[in-house]
């Protein structure tokens, strides 16, 4: 018989693993970007394809600080590249998060981002996060998103459990659409104010 507890495990497991698949997609996508492609306007409409990448890297490392008890140094949006290319440091960015929400214990209790929030719910903010921005990414660059159905199922899931109107109304996702048909990356991407 599953108790709880081993409930919880398969469900941290899962996440955990979709967000590594995620990774892994988002540099796919990165590696890709051309020269030319670096200022293309994304369907972000405050960011081109550089700005975009910056984000997601930003939302490595803040939300990996977070993992690790660590006050964020920056926010998301400041320059999280330096003198790195940006597929170098989204993948340094994204191992380093990755492996702070693999350290036992880091997704007990809350984490402040910096509105505290459970660790789970973090966790699931960065997979919401990173999986809508490689549909952004794959649509800006002309590309296959790579998206598979239990990853748009999981970042769904949170996209429900953490989008309200609260955020909405503070500018972080556009008003929710009506699905342009019944597919489940078209109910997903309209949720959060995308039309597929």
């Amino acid at each position: 018989m599953l108790t709880n507890s081993d409930t919880q495990s398969d469900q941290t497991t899962h996440m955990l693993d979709t967000l590594e698949a995620l990774y892994a997609n988002a540099n796919r996508l990165i590696e890709s970007v051309t020269p030319e492609q670096r200022h293309l306007q994304t369907p972000c409409s405050e960011w081109d394809t550089h700005a975009l990448v910056n984000h997601m890297t930003g939302t490595c490392n803040v939300l990996g600080a977070a993992a690790r008890r660590q006050t964020p140094a920056s926010t998301p949006d400041d320059d999280h590249f330096g003198d790195q290319d940006p597929p170098a440091a989204f993948a340094a960015a994204a191992a380093a998060n990755l492996e702070a929400w693999r350290t036992p214990g880091a997704l007990d209790g809350e984490i402040s981002v910096p509105i505290p929030m459970p660790a789970m719910a973090g966790l699931g903010v960065n997979i919401l996060d990173i999986g809508t921005h490689c549909w952004d990414l794959a649509t800006t660059i002309g590309a296959d998103h790579g998206l598979t159905d239990e990853m748009i199922a999981t970042i769904d899931q949170w996209n429900r459990a953490v989008v309200n109107d609260e955020i909405r109304a503070g500018g972080g996702f556009a008003p929710a659409l009506e699905p342009s048909s019944d597919d489940a990356l078209a109910a997903m991407l309209a949720y959060t104010g995308r039309p597929a």
